[in-house]
C-alpha cells in the first residue's frame, strides 16, 4: 500500500471510540457517560452495524426497532405491519410475554387487510423458534469476534475494510503473477476503479473468492486467480475489438481463450511444475485435485 504504515489517525479513533460506546450501556453513572455523548454519538453510525442483540427475557431489547431478529429491523423487514400499529417502542416482552405460548400482543389500531394478514402470518411464523429465557437479562454481542466481546483491533479491522477494500487485495500475488505484465496492470487499474468492472462487487473480492469447483490445495487457488485474470484481460479485448474494430468472436471461442491462456499461464507457476500444457487445458479439476 506504500506509505510509513502508520495508518489512519481518524480511523484509529472512531476504532477506539467503540470501546466507550461498548460499555455505555453498562456505565450510566459514570462521568465519562454524562460528558461525552455528543462524541459518542457521531461513532455510532459505524458501531452499530456490527452489535448483535441476544434476547434474553426480551425486557430491554425493543421489538419493532432494535436488530434482534435476522439482517434487518422488523418494522423494516414488516413496514406494512409497523404502519399500522398503534403503540411503538414495545420491548420484545411487551410483544410476545417472557414464557411460552407466546402472547403475540400487538396493538393494531385497526382492522389488517388480507394481504396485511399474509404478512403477521409470515411474522409469526418466523419467530416461533424464539426462545426466552425468563430468568436472563438481554445482552449484546460483538459480531466481529468469535467471543461476542468487543475488541478495538476487529473494529478498526472492519474500518479499514469499509474505507479502503484494497488492503485486502491479494497484490503480492498479482504482481508475482505469470500472466503478462500488460494483464497484470489492467487488474490494478480495474481494482483502483479507473476501468469500470460489474461482476462481483469488485476484483479483491474475485481474487480471494476460493471457487469449490477447484478446491483450495495450492493449485486450485493458483488457476483460480490466474483464471480471474484472464478473464479481465480478455473481456477487455473483446470489449475494444468489438467497439473499435467491430469484430466479435462468440462466447464459446471467448471462453476457449480464456481456457486455453489461463492453462499456458498457470503452467508457468511452481504449483503446476511438471503438469502438461495439455493435460491441464482439458482437466483443470482434476489436476487441482490430484495434489494438495
Amino acid at each position: 500500500m506504500g506509505g510509513l504504515a502508520f495508518g489512519k489517525t481518524s480511523m484509529r479513533n472512531s476504532a477506539l471510540l467503540g470501546k466507550w460506546l461498548w460499555r455505555f450501556p453498562r456505565e450510566r453513572s459514570g462521568l465519562w457517560h454524562k460528558m461525552s455523548l455528543e462524541d459518542y454519538c457521531s461513532s455510532f453510525q459505524e458501531f452499530s452495524p456490527f452489535v448483535r442483540l441476544v434476547v434474553g427475557n426480551g425486557e430491554r431489547i425493543r421489538f419493532w426497532e432494535d436488530l434482534w431478529w435476522g439482517n434487518q429491523t422488523l418494522c423494516s423487514q414488516f413496514a406494512d405491519l409497523y404502519r399500522v400499529i398503534s403503540v411503538k417502542n414495545l420491548t420484545v416482552s411487551n410483544v410476545l410475554g417472557n414464557s411460552l405460548p407466546l402472547s403475540w400482543n400487538f396493538y393494531f389500531r385497526r382492522n389488517l387487510t388480507d394481504s396485511e394478514i399474509d404478512l403477521l402470518q409470515r411474522l409469526m411464523s418466523s419467530l416461533n423458534s424464539v426462545l426466552l429465557s425468563p430468568f436472563s437479562s438481554d445482552s449484546r454481542a460483538w459480531s466481529l469476534s468469535s467471543s461476542g466481546s468487543f475488541s478495538v483491533k476487529s473494529f478498526f479491522y472492519a474500518l479499514s475494510k469499509v474505507s479502503n477494500p484494497l488492503m485486502f487485495l491479494p497484490a503480492k500475488f498479482l504482481w508475482s503473477s505469470k500472466v503478462p505484465s500488460k494483464v497484470k496492470a489492467l487488474a490494478w487499474l480495474v481494482a483502483h476503479e479507473k476501468v469500470i468492472w460489474v461482476p462481483p462487487r469488485s476484483l479483491e473480492d474475485m481474487l480471494v473468492i476460493s471457487f469449490k469447483g477447484l478446491g483450495n490445495s495450492l493449485r486450485g487457488k493458483t488457476l483460480w486467480q490466474i483464471a480471474c485474470l484472464t478473464l479481465i484481460w480478455m473481456v477487455w479485448q473483446e470489449r475494444n475489438n468489438r467497439i473499435f474494430e467491430d469484430k466479435g468472436r462468440t462466447e464459446e471461442m471467448v471462453w476457449d481463450l480464456i481456457q486455453f491462456y489461463s492453462s499456458l499461464w498457470a503452467s508457468c507457476t511452481e504449483a503446476f511444475r511438471g503438469v502438461p500444457l495439455s493435460i491441464l487445458q482439458l482437466n483443470w479439476i482434476g489436476v487441482c485435485v490430484s495434489r494438495v
